[in-house]
């Protein structure tokens, strides 16, 4: 058999394969899709926590509305007086403070006194933060930073410096971060976010307690007892608490409708409302202290207004089609998000890129090593068990540490390392089976070299102890073909021949050992075991001279001499522990078969002349043929030693498959059996009778029958004596 010897490549190959297979994952997990996927994960994070409580949070937002844009007469933009009422009855209601996520840059077209008013009413109660940004506009040799702040009038009345609203979304455009402010090069001082700004006045806060927002590289960002845990050098991860609506929200037209104002439904109606402070029933928003020590946000949710932006936590809604779609969020409320995670000091937290790449790392030689070691089978078991068990760990620590886990690099890695893994196992694995089919099938069955390739060995000098069935073959007196043929007409016809013979007997689990000229020598079950090995060989041996009957058939039709339209073949069989290996030098072997158990076999094919048969096995082989099926139909032929053994041997003839057989058969069979009872108690008038009857049921001239009313009729003459025991002695093979 061929030796075991390790097929596995080399350690350092698959050490390499992990290397390249991580730094594969790690480009791929950069770019900007597989970067969107990672970021949609951690959004789908939030989701899976839900919503927390803002119950205690003092945070209110008043919109400016399509609804409010309705109630009152003006229509947006509204005059700022206006807004000057709105911080008025803002400040009536106890607002501790008040930011508009609005940036008031043109004057009032309405009345420039309207302009006055809001700054005289800025300057009056101090506690409106006004919103304002920097842009950077394309110039002719490059960008130049431009301001976009409120008004003149309305910054020099306000004593709070403005809040910066710019937003710095993620590469698929969502919001998911909060900068602290910037100190840009045309003006110098700081600006910070109106977030931060916020949370300064409503602290109370010293701006020598706040850190600074270029060069800080501390993990965290000071804002007085605020100690925020940045995610960049000037940012933090924003803590979405749920989606839009979550914080207490009040319609901007109610706030400032008060006796001294009337609403558009007011007017109509004819009768006052006053939904900020009704005298009478004192049931107005003033009464319910809703925004009494609060931070009140004013900002745009006016379709129009297109102040939009995509967040994690986006709210749900189904459309005209039944189809469900996720809303941007307002951008007034990531600020109040922002605002409710460093008052909570809820932040959140990402894997270091180390420690992403070191993982990454890990993960892909384990998942290697796996592969080589225990197959790809087990491969992909660990890939995806390692999948499943990350994901869990990832939405687990989300939930209890918020801190964020990358996904997307590690699924990555394992998916890169177990396709390049694969990948190399079977691309160069098939090279190596076709290297192996190249080198043995000439010479090795075909059987074999599928079990070399399949198993991992290459095939080595040795042998092994097998229990099978050696088949031999042999073309009655071939010689005479070769007299009567030229030698291309020989060489067609035995390659007809042999592939007709050779295909059953592949086709029934058999080995071809090799051709002898016009002989067969194959065995049945090495080097693939199976133990019905005696049975298929009794079985491929009838479909054999049933298919040598057609060949019959054809040659004649196609005009072939008449030798070649009666060929007949003989076939001989034993079963038994025979030694099968690759036997031959270092540099050229075969994989055969030998021992006293294949000699027997040939002797079988050789021996089925002398009794007329074209089909002889041993007891052994017919024993264990019966032992597995009922196929075959046997006739016991004689108790023989054959030459070159000395211990006598029971051999039977293979008449037919059962399924095939006919009345006439059965009845010669039955006839010989009685007639070979009578032989063996030399009772030998009877025999004679007997053997005389199974003669004339005969297909062949000469047949088992014929020899044995021969050799009774010589018996008869000279008896062998009392201590006779039946056995035959053949004088050749």
């Amino acid at each position: 058999m061929p030796t075991k010897t390790s097929r596995k490549k080399p350690l350092w190959i698959y050490l390499l394969i992990a290397g390249v297979a991580f730094l594969t994952a790690s480009f791929l997990s950069n770019i900007p899709t597989f970067r969107s996927v990672e970021l949609d994960f951690r959004d789908l994070l939030f989701e899976i926590r839900g919503p927390l409580s803002v119950d205690n949070s003092p945070i209110v937002l008043v919109p400016i509305s399509d609804e409010a844009d309705e109630e009152i007469p003006q229509k947006y933009p509204w005059p700022t007086s206006v807004h000057a009422k709105l911080v008025e009855n803002l400040n009536k209601a106890g607002a501790k403070v008040i930011l508009f996520d609005v940036i008031f840059d043109q004057p009032d077209q309405y009345d420039s006194r309207n302009d006055t008013l809001f700054a005289n009413t800025l300057e009056k109660y101090g506690n409106v933060i006004l919103a304002g940004d920097f842009l950077n506009e394309s110039v002719e040799f490059g960008s130049q930073q431009t301001t976009l702040f409120p008004q003149k009038i309305l910054l020099q009345k306000n004593p709070n410096p403005v809040g910066l609203v710019d937003v710095t979304p993620n590469t698929d455009g969502a919001v998911r971060s909060y900068s602290f402010g910037t100190k840009p090069e045309i003006i110098d001082s700081t600006f910070y976010k109106l977030g931060i700004e916020a949370l300064i006045k409503y602290q109370n806060l010293s701006r020598d307690s706040l850190s600074d927002v270029r060069d800080n590289r501390s993990p965290h960002f000071q804002l007085g007892k605020y100690s925020i845990t940045k995610d960049a050098l000037n940012s933090f991860i924003i803590n979405y608490y749920g989606e839009e609506g979550l914080f207490p929200t009040y319609d901007f037209a109610k706030v400032i409708d008060d006796t001294s104002y009337t609403t558009v439904m007011e007017k109509e109606a004819d009768f006052p409302v006053n939904a900020f402070d009704d005298p009478e029933l004192e049931m107005g928003l003033l009464q319910q202290e809703v925004f009494k020590d609060k931070i009140v946000i004013v900002g745009a949710t006016m379709p129009a207004l297109k102040d939009f932006y995509k967040t994690p936590f986006p709210k749900i809604e189904v459309n005209s089609q039944g189809e469900k779609e996720e809303l941007l969020r307002p951008g007034y409320e990531i600020h109040a998000h922002a605002i409710q995670t460093i008052l909570d000091e809820n932040y959140i937290t990402r894997q270091t890129a180390k420690t992403v790449l070191l993982l990454m790392a890990f993960v892909s030689l384990v998942l290697v090593l796996i592969n080589r070691f225990y197959g790809a089978i087990w491969g992909f078991a660990s890939m995806f068990l390692i999948m499943g068990s990350y994901s869990f760990i990832v939405i687990q620590t989300f939930l209890s540490a918020n801190l964020f886990l990358n996904l997307t690099a590690i699924i990555l890695t394992l998916f890169v390392s177990q396709v390049a893994t694969v990948g190399y196992q079977y691309f160069v694995e098939e090279r190596e089976k076709r290297r192996i089919q190249e080198m043995f099938s000439t010479y090795v069955s075909p059987k074999l070299v599928e079990q070399m390739i399949e198993s991992g060995t290459d095939p080595q000098l040795g042998g092994d102890t097998v229990h099978m069935t050696a088949f031999f073959s042999d073309i009655e007196s071939f010689s005479t073909f070769s007299e009567q043929m030229s030698p291309t007409q020989l060489v067609t016809l035995i390659n007809e021949y042999l592939t007709s013979m050779t295909n059953i007997l592949t086709d029934k689990g058999g080995t071809l050992d090799k051709y002898i000229g016009d002989a067969i020598v194959a065995f049945f079950g090495a080097p693939l075991p199976f133990e019905d090995h005696a049975l298929r060989a009794c079985v491929a041996s009838q479909l054999m001279q049933k298919e040598l009957n057609v060949l019959r058939d054809k040659w004649k039709k196609d005009g072939w001499p008449d030798i070649v339209a009666n060929m007949k073949n003989r076939m001989g069989m034993n079963t038994g522990d025979m030694i099968t290996g690759n036997m031959g030098s270092q540099n050229r072997f075969n994989y055969t078969m030998m021992g006293d158990n294949v000699n027997l076999a040939a002797r079988c094919e050789s021996g089925a002349k002398a009794f007329g048969v074209y089909t002889m096995i041993t007891e052994a082989t017919k024993i264990e043929a019966e032992n597995y099926g009922n196929d075959c139909v046997f006739r016991y032929l004689d108790k023989i030693v054959v030459k070159g053994r000395t211990q006598p041997v029971k051999m039977f003839e293979i008449a037919d498959l059962r399924s095939d057989a006919s009345q006439q058969l059965f009845d010669c069979i039955g006839l010989y059996e009685q007639g070979m009872e009578e032989y063996l108690a030399q009772n030998w008038d009877k025999a004679i009778l007997l053997f005389n009857q199974s003669l004339k049921l005969e297909k062949n001239e000469i047949n088992p029958s014929n020899m044995l009313l021969d050799r009774s009729k010589k018996l008869k003459l000279n008896p062998p004596g009392e201590l006779w025991d039946g056995v035959f002695v053949m004088k050749s093979k």
